[in-house]
C-alpha cells in the first residue's frame, strides 16, 4: 500500500470503516495509467460476513417499514445524488474512462429512475381475487426476500447500481453492495447518498473486494437470499454456480453481441448516428452496446464509407478534456481481449476498415486507448460475431436481403438489445416478431433505455420480492374454497 494514497473504506452497519485487508487493488485512471487515484481493499471474508450479518439484523425492522417510507428514503437519496451529480460524474470519468457528457448522462439516468422508483413504491402491491365460496376471498401480497448481494460492474458503476439498490430497498430488502474494483470511489458516493438520506443502520452496506473472493463469501452466506451481478462471463458463471448450489435467486447482466440491421430504405443519417453512438459510446463498453451491424447490399458501401469517416473523426482522450468524443477502455484486459478477437477475425478473412490497434500518440500512449475499430466482411461463424469485444469494436456482416438479415440478427438465439433502421412499417413489425431480445429499437441506438419500462421495472420488482397468497373467510360458509 502506498503512503498518502487514498484507501477506500467499507460501510458496514451504518459506519465507515477501514478494511483489515492486507492486499489492495490499485484504482488507476484509465486515461493515464500513471495516475494512481487510490487503492481498494481486498476485504477479508470476516468483513463480508459482518456486512451480511448486520444486514440480516436490519432486515427484521426494515421489512416492517411501510412501503411509502421506503420510497421516501429512495427519493431523498435521489435528491442528494442530484446535488452531488457533478462531483460524481467527474469521479466516474477519472476512474472508469467515460467522457464527462456520458458520466453526467449516467447520473441523470440514476436520478430519474430513483425518483420514479421512489414515487412508484406505494403501488408495489398485490391483487384481490374473488373466490368460489360465499363470504370468502383471496388476495396476494408481496414480501421481501431478505439480504440481497449486489455485485455491480464497471461499465455502468452508478446507474445500474443505484437502480438495483433502489428497487431492492423499496421491496423491503437490505443490501450488501460489492462494486467493481475499478470503480470504488463511485460506489462510495452512491452509498453516501443513501447514508446521508437517513438509511437505517445495516440497511445499506458496502464491502470492497474481488468477485471470486469477497463476492463468493457473500453468495455463500446462508442469510443472502438473492444475488444480482453484472460483469464478465467468467465472474458471472462462477457466481451462478454458487447461487444454484444454494438454490437462491440469481440474475445477471453482461455484454452481448447486440445486432443492428440497416435496410436499403433506411434514413442513413439517422442510422449512422445511431450506430456510431451505440457502438462507440462509452468506448463500446455498455452491456447494450451495438456489437454487430448487418447491412443489406445496396447500402453497404456507402454506409461504411461514411461511418469510417465519422469514426476517424472521433477525438480520443481523457473524458475531462473538452471536445473528446471517446474515452479509454477501463483496463488493460479489455484491450487485450478486443485485440485477440480483431486479429482472429483478420486471420479468418475479415477486413479491418479502421482502428484495430492501440493508440500510440504521445498524449494517449500511457492510457488504455484502443482506436475505434470497424471489422468488415464478418461471417456468422467467426468468433467476433459470437463473442462481444469488450471495447470499441464493431463487426460488419453484409447480406443480400431482409430475410437473410433476420437470420443473421437472430444468431445467437437471444440478445439483450437489437435494432433496425428502416422506413417500412411491415418490416419493423416483422423484426419485432422475430427478435428474441429484451429490448428492440426501431430507428434508435441499442443503448437507448428507459428503466421505468415494465420490462425493467416490473422484472426487478418480481426479482426482489416474493408473492404470497392469502385466503380470508369472513362468514359462516364452508371452511374452504375447494
Amino acid at each position: 500500500m502506498h503512503k498518502d494514497i487514498r484507501v477506500y473504506r467499507n460501510y458496514i452497519g451504518g459506519a465507515w470503516m477501514e478494511s483489515l485487508a492486507r492486499r489492495h487493488a490499485p484504482n488507476i485512471n484509465p486515461a493515464d495509467a500513471g495516475d494512481l487515484i487510490g487503492e481498494a481493499p481486498l476485504s477479508i471474508s470476516d468483513e463480508a460476513i459482518a456486512a451480511v450479518e448486520v444486514a440480516a439484523h436490519a432486515f427484521r425492522s426494515w421489512r416492517q417499514t411501510p412501503v411509502p417510507e421506503r420510497g421516501t428514503l429512495v427519493l431523498r437519496a435521489a435528491r442528494l445524488l442530484a446535488e452531488y451529480a457533478e462531483d460524481v460524474a467527474r469521479v466516474m470519468v477519472r476512474e472508469q474512462g467515460k467522457t464527462l457528457a456520458e458520466a453526467r448522462a449516467e447520473a441523470l439516468r440514476a436520478i430519474a429512475y430513483a425518483k420514479f422508483c421512489g414515487a412508484a413504491a406505494a403501488a408495489i402491491d398485490g391483487v384481490t381475487v374473488p373466490l368460489r365460496t360465499p363470504a370468502y376471498f383471496g388476495y396476494t401480497r408481496r414480501r421481501a426476500l431478505g439480504v440481497v448481494a449486489l455485485l455491480t460492474p464497471e461499465w455502468s458503476p452508478l446507474a445500474l447500481a443505484f437502480e438495483r439498490l433502489a428497487q431492492a430497498l423499496v421491496c423491503g430488502n437490505t443490501v450488501v453492495l460489492k462494486p467493481a474494483l475499478a470503480t470504488p470511489e463511485t460506489a462510495e458516493w452512491l452509498v453516501r447518498c443513501f447514508a446521508d438520506a437517513g438509511a437505517p443502520s445495516g440497511v445499506v452496506n458496502l464491502v470492497h473486494g474481488a468477485t471470486d473472493e469477497t463476492g463468493a463469501t457473500l453468495i455463500d452466506h446462508p442469510s443472502v437470499r438473492a444475488v444480482w451481478i453484472g460483469g464478465s462471463h467468467a465472474d458471472i458463471a462462477g457466481a451462478r454456480r454458487q447461487a444454484e448450489a444454494r438454490m437462491i435467486r440469481f440474475k445477471s447482466e453482461q455484454m452481448d453481441v447486440n445486432p443492428v440491421v440497416v435496410l436499403e430504405d433506411a434514413d442513413l443519417d439517422l442510422a449512422l448516428a445511431g450506430v456510431l453512438a451505440g457502438a462507440f459510446g462509452n468506448a463500446g463498453q455498455s452491456h447494450t452496446a451495438t456489437k454487430r451491424v448487418i447491412l443489406v447490399h445496396p447500402v453497404a458501401d456507402a454506409f461504411l464509407e461514411e461511418l469510417v469517416t465519422r469514426v476517424c473523426k472521433l477525438r480520443l482522450g481523457s473524458g475531462l478534456n473538452e471536445g473528446v468524443g471517446m474515452g479509454p477502455c477501463t483496463d488493460e484486459a479489455q484491450i487485450r481481449q478486443s485485440l485477440v478477437l480483431i486479429q482472429q477475425a483478420q486471420a479468418e478473412g475479415a477486413e479491418v476498415l479502421c482502428g484495430g490497434a492501440r493508440a500510440q500518440d504521445e498524449a494517449l500512449a500511457h492510457g488504455y486507448f484502443l482506436r475505434p475499430t470497424i471489422v468488415d466482411r464478418v461471417r456468422p461463424e467467426m468468433r467476433i460475431a459470437r463473442e462481444p469485444a469488450p471495447g470499441p469494436v464493431l463487426a460488419v456482416t453484409r447480406v443480400e436481403s431482409f430475410a437473410e438479415a433476420l437470420v443473421h440478427a437472430g444468431r445467437p438465439h437471444s440478445v439483450l438489445s437489437a435494432g433496425i433502421y428502416t422506413r417500412d412499417g411491415a418490416r419493423m413489425l416483422r423484426f419485432v416478431d422475430e427478435m428474441n431480445a429484451r429490448s428492440i429499437h426501431i430507428n434508435a441506438p441499442t443503448t437507448s433505455d428507459e428503466p421505468q419500462m415494465p420490462v425493467n421495472h416490473n422484472a426487478l420488482i418480481d426479482f426482489f420480492s416474493e408473492t404470497s397468497a392469502v385466503y380470508v373467510q369472513y362468514g359462516s360458509g364452508n371452511s374452504g374454497a375447494g
